[in-house]
């Protein structure tokens, strides 16, 4: 997919996942090729937004979604505090790296007063959760006015949902994107297509061994999911 998607409307965003389907972002096969980011592009795509967003000395910035942390590695070797934040805790190590402050918590409900934030890292996360408009009204209600969210994830046309319960599944059509984030308050200033790195990705894995069906998730849809990075700035008031 590219930039030109097409609107779909509201209903049926969220899908469930059966009970018998495991997230392909869990799956042993996935982690082995995509490695601790979980995600394409890994962090050479997350050093693109951080130079994109030029953020002061010092800024306080939340990286959700966390996992291992390797995004929260990058920003506090970039001389940033972060917030690194996740409702599973697992993937943890033993302590955090210094200028790293961890919180368990989940992107739609996040632990912060409002208006703290320089900035938020969300990377293939909005996806996962299914819950795209509420948890960008939560990243808008905790950026300062002109706080920037760095946020890269799938992207889809309209129809042939995954019902898996991960990134697929949650995938948006860009203007309902663009829509939500307009109703969180923020305004797109950056947007650049990177497909490119979701179909190396899936290489990557048929090569491994992982059957194209399983890429696919039971989504219908004959048209492959988009991959994108955006950078959106919360309005001034």
């Amino acid at each position: 997919m590219n930039g030109n998607a097409t609107a779909m409307s509201g209903a049926g965003r969220t899908a469930a996942r059966p009970p018998d389907r495991q997230p392909l972002f869990e799956r042993p096969e996935f982690r082995a090729v995509a490695g601790e980011t979980l995600r394409p592009g890994g962090l050479a795509l997350t050093r693109r937004a951080l130079a994109l967003v030029e953020l002061p000395p010092n800024a306080l910035v939340a990286d959700l979604g966390c996992g291992p942390g390797a995004t929260a590695r990058l920003l506090a070797l970039a001389g940033h505090r972060v917030l690194a934040m996740d409702p599973d805790t697992r993937a943890w190590g033993a302590a955090a790296p210094s200028g790293v402050l961890r919180i368990a918590a989940g992107a739609e409900r996040l632990p912060l007063p409002e208006g703290c934030l320089d900035a938020v890292f969300c990377e293939c996360v909005l996806s996962v959760t299914g819950k795209s408009r509420a948890v960008l009204a939560e990243i808008g209600r905790v950026l300062r006015p002109g706080g920037v969210l760095a946020l890269s994830d799938l992207c889809r046309e309209g129809g042939g949902l995954s019902l898996r319960g991960d990134c697929l599944s949650g995938a948006l059509p860009l203007d309902d994107l663009a829509e939500d984030l307009r109703h969180a308050g923020m305004t797109i200033d950056v947007f650049e297509d990177h497909s490119r790195l979701l179909a190396e990705l899936a290489g990557r894995l048929v090569l491994a061994g992982l059957p194209l069906r399983e890429l696919k998730g039971g989504c219908s849809s004959q048209t492959p999911p988009g991959y994108f990075l955006c950078l959106a700035r919360k309005c001034a008031t």
